[in-house]
């Protein structure tokens, strides 16, 4: 056990340093990324060249199989150069984690020849599926596929459907993103450049070993399994959950360590401080502030340790502790976007000048933290309920 806690403690540092090694490039792309509402060709060659979206791919097909406390340092570490960037490889990643819960078969058409192969994930707006010879016909829209311009396959839900137009089942549907259309529907002042549009269908053939039940997808029957390594016993809704809040915790701590390097060169006006670290209410407020941050990063952390943990020695964790994660997503996007708020106000008027990054990270964090996995007020109700035994209000935690 010590040599796998320290194999996966060297591969987490290895991990961050090649995030801060393509850091300039992906810094350098954020400005066409706006513009665009894509990822540049740059940053996605460099996220291909550092393996960075293969950390939740399993190592039989070149992935890393690391853990999800290795994921959340990853992503906030490329939070601080390009949180689009991070948002998507955090998708990737976590699409790539879900097609491990199809057959073989369908995961040797993926990997076999690509082990860098990119994944999306859509499971809002369920679609259409109807049997037909050797599988389904697929129909449907899925908005909000993040980064679907640079992946090479989709997951995406839909109701199974029989000739009568009854619901059969809902399943989860397996699909090259080269037998969908993208539909240009991402309009947004935050994350634009996750180019997160919407996918299209019509009667789209899937074979049947591509399609799966949806509860084999978000289900947690394969906790205690251990013939899997010990990424696929995680719950995988809840780690998801953990890696989008790494996203924004990330982007505080960038916004934190850039109001910090400018204020010795920036006054308070109209005061006659001339360095903004001369002022004991700004100094004083800033404490509050990071440590507002820290806490955010402290839960995050502790879900991922606990999914860690379960999983490692293929325990189920029990539903009052995904509970409890849920809260812990929510309360860490709530304490950032109150830190970035106070940060904006800390830096001052110019937070807002177009050139400065404040005023992305602000409109980036608020964007991501409103995700519904993250949503703060249901995290809060799921945690509070499970102290009397409430039944929960979201069916796959």
């Amino acid at each position: 056990m010590m040599k796998i806690q320290t194999h996966m403690t060297d591969l987490r540092v290895d991990l961050v340093t090649r995030v801060h090694k393509i850091g300039t490039t992906l810094a350098a792309g954020v400005a066409e990324g706006e513009r665009e509402r894509r990822l540049p060709a740059d940053t996605v060659r460099v996220i291909d060249e550092s393996q960075v979206s293969r950390l939740w791919t399993a190592s039989a097909y070149g992935g890393f199989e690391t853990d999800v406390r290795t994921l959340s340092e990853v992503t906030k570490a490329l939070s601080h150069y390009c949180p689009s960037t991070s948002w998507v490889v955090n998708n990737i990643n976590g699409s790539n984690l879900l097609a491990a819960r199809f057959p073989r078969t369908a995961r040797d058409e993926v990997f076999g020849d690509n082990p860098g192969a990119k994944l999306a994930s859509v499971f809002a707006a369920p679609g259409k599926v109807v049997r037909t010879d050797g599988g389904y016909l697929l129909s449907g829209r899925w908005p909000y596929a993040s980064g679907i311009l640079h992946d090479d396959w989709a997951i995406l839900s839909a109701l199974e459907r029989d000739a009568a137009g009854d619901v059969v089942r809902p399943v989860s549907v397996l699909v090259p993103t080269a037998d969908v259309a993208i539909d240009d529907t991402w309009h947004t002042v935050g994350m634009r450049a996750t180019g997160s549009h919407t996918v299209v269908a019509e009667e789209t053939f899937v074979p049947e070993h591509r399609v799966i039940p949806i509860d084999v997808q978000l289900g947690r029957e394969n906790a205690t399994d251990v013939m899997v390594p010990p990424l696929f016993r995680s719950p995988a809704v809840a780690a998801m959950a953990v890696i989008c809040a790494s996203v924004v915790v990330g982007i505080g701590q960038a916004a934190r360590a850039f109001v910090v390097d400018r204020a010795p060169g920036r006054g308070i006006a109209p005061t006659c401080y001339t360095s903004q670290p001369d002022s004991r209410t700004f100094v004083s407020a800033l404490g509050r502030t990071a440590l507002t941050i820290d806490a955010a990063e402290l839960h995050v952390d502790r879900a991922a340790d606990v999914i860690d943990a379960a999983a490692a020695a293929a325990i189920p964790l029990p539903e009052s502790e995904l509970r409890r994660i849920r809260g812990d997503v929510g309360q860490a996007v709530n304490l950032v976007t109150v830190a970035l708020d106070e940060l904006m106000w800390a830096h001052g008027a110019a937070s807002f000048a177009e050139s400065n990054p404040l005023q992305q990270f602000w409109r980036d964090a608020n964007t991501a933290a409103r995700h519904a996995v993250l949503n703060p007020y249901v995290g809060r109700e799921l945690y509070g309920g499970a102290f009397f035994g409430l039944d929960s209000i979201v069916p796959t935690l």
